[in-house]
C-alpha cells in the first residue's frame, strides 16, 4: 500500500511539474482551440514564483475580451440557426462550445430563450395540424357510433383507436388553446378551445374559451389585448438585442422598458427572466473584477465594477469595491507623479 501511495505521489508531482513547466505553451494551445476558459484556468493555476507569471498576467484581460468576442459570435450564429428553424444545430453549437468561454451565463440565457422560441414555433405548427385534425374528425362524427354496431374484431379495434385519437386530440386542443390564451392570442385560443368543446360537448369547456370570446366580442378588450401583445413583442426584442450583443447598455435598456410597465402583469415573466439574467451577470462580473484586482490589474477591475454600478446602484458590496479600487488607483497615480 505504501509503495502504491508513493508511486501515485510521484506521478502527481511529475504531472504538476509538467503543468508548471511551460504554462505559456498550454495557454497558446488552449487559445489555438478557442478554449478561453482553459487558458484562464492555466493562468489561475500558475504561481507567482513561476518565471512566466508576469507575462501570463499581461494576457489575462485580453483573453477575457477574446472570450467575450467568441461568445458573441457563437450566439449570433445560434440565433441565425434559430431564424432558419434549425433548432438542433443551434442547441448543439451552444452546448458544444459552452465550456470554452469564461463566463457562459449569456449562453445559458440564450439557450433558455431559444427553447422558448422553439416551443412557440412548435405550438404554432401543432395548432394548425390539430385544427385540421379536429375538422376531419367532426366531419366523420358518426363513424364511432357506426363501428359500435359491428361484431367484427377489426371494427372493435378501429373504434378503440378512434376513441383514443379523439381523447388525445381533445387534450391537445385544450392544452394549446390555454397556451395561446396565456399569450393573449385570443383568436387562436378561441378556435382551438371551441373545437375541443365540439368534440366533447358533454364535458365542461375550458374557462379560457369564455374569456377568449369575451375579449373578441369587446372592442376595448380587443384594443387592450393588442397593446399587451405589442408590449410583449417590444420586451422580447429588447431582451433579444441584449442576448445578441451582450452589452450592459442593452441590458439596462430592457430593464428600463420593463420598469416603465412594472404594473402590467402581462410582462411579469419577462421581468422575472431579466432579473435572473441581471443577477447572474452581476455575480459573474463581480467575481471577474475580484480576480483582476487580486492580480494587481486595478484599473481593469475598476472598469468592470464601474460598468455594473447602474445595474444595482445601491449594492453595498459593489460600492465598497469601487471605493477601494478608486483609492488604490489614486495612490498609484500619486506615486507615479512623485
Amino acid at each position: 500500500m505504501r509503495k502504491a501511495s508513493s508511486l501515485l505521489l510521484a506521478v502527481s508531482i511529475t504531472s504538476g511539474c509538467a503543468n508548471l513547466g511551460n504554462p505559456e505553451q498550454e495557454v497558446i494551445e488552449a487559445l489555438d482551440q478557442q478554449d478561453y476558459a482553459r487558458a484562464i484556468q492555466v493562468i489561475d493555476s500558475t504561481p507567482e514564483s513561476h518565471k512566466q507569471y508576469p507575462l501570463l498576467q499581461e494576457q489575462y484581460a485580453g483573453i477575457l475580451q477574446a472570450s467575450d468576442t467568441y461568445r458573441q459570435h457563437l450566439m449570433q450564429e445560434a440565433e441565425a440557426y434559430g431564424r432558419r428553424q434549425q433548432w438542433a444545430d443551434a442547441f448543439t453549437l451552444l452546448q458544444s462550445n459552452r465550456s470554452k468561454v469564461v463566463s457562459p451565463y449569456a449562453i445559458d440565457e440564450l439557450t433558455a430563450s431559444l427553447a422558448i422560441l422553439e416551443g412557440r414555433q412548435l405550438n404554432e405548427l401543432l395548432a394548425e395540424r390539430r385544427v385540421a385534425q379536429a375538422q376531419a374528425m367532426l366531419d366523420s362524427t358518426q363513424l364511432s357510433t357506426t363501428l359500435a354496431n359491428f361484431r367484427d374484431s377489426r371494427a372493435v379495434a378501429e373504434k378503440q383507436q378512434l376513441d383514443q385519437e379523439r381523447e388525445q386530440l381533445i387534450a391537445d386542443l385544450n392544452r394549446l388553446g390555454e397556451y395561446f390564451a396565456e399569450q393573449q392570442k385570443w383568436m387562436q385560443a378561441r378556435d382551438l378551445l371551441r373545437y375541443a368543446h365540439q368534440l366533447a360537448p358533454d364535458q365542461p369547456p375550458s374557462p379560457q374559451l369564455a374569456r377568449a370570446q369575451q375579449v373578441l366580442n369587446n372592442a376595448d378588450q380587443r384594443a387592450r389585448a393588442k397593446r399587451n401583445q405589442a408590449l410583449q413583442t417590444e420586451a422580447e426584442q429588447l431582451m433579444a438585442r441584449y442576448q445578441r450583443n451582450g452589452t450592459m447598455d442593452s441590458l439596462l435598456a430592457a430593464r428600463r422598458f420593463l420598469d416603465q410597465h412594472k404594473s402590467n402583469p402581462v410582462l411579469s415573466k419577462h421581468r422575472d427572466r431579466l432579473e435572473q439574467w441581471s443577477r447572474r451577470r452581476f455575480n459573474e462580473e463581480m467575481n471577474t473584477g475580484e480576480a483582476l484586482y487580486a492580480r494587481g490589474q486595478y484599473k481593469e477591475a475598476y472598469r468592470i465594477w464601474k460598468q455594473l454600478a447602474p445595474l444595482y446602484p445601491n449594492d453595498e458590496e459593489l460600492n465598497k469595491k469601487l471605493e477601494r479600487s478608486r483609492r488604490v488607483l489614486s495612490n498609484l497615480k500619486s506615486l507615479q507623479q512623485s
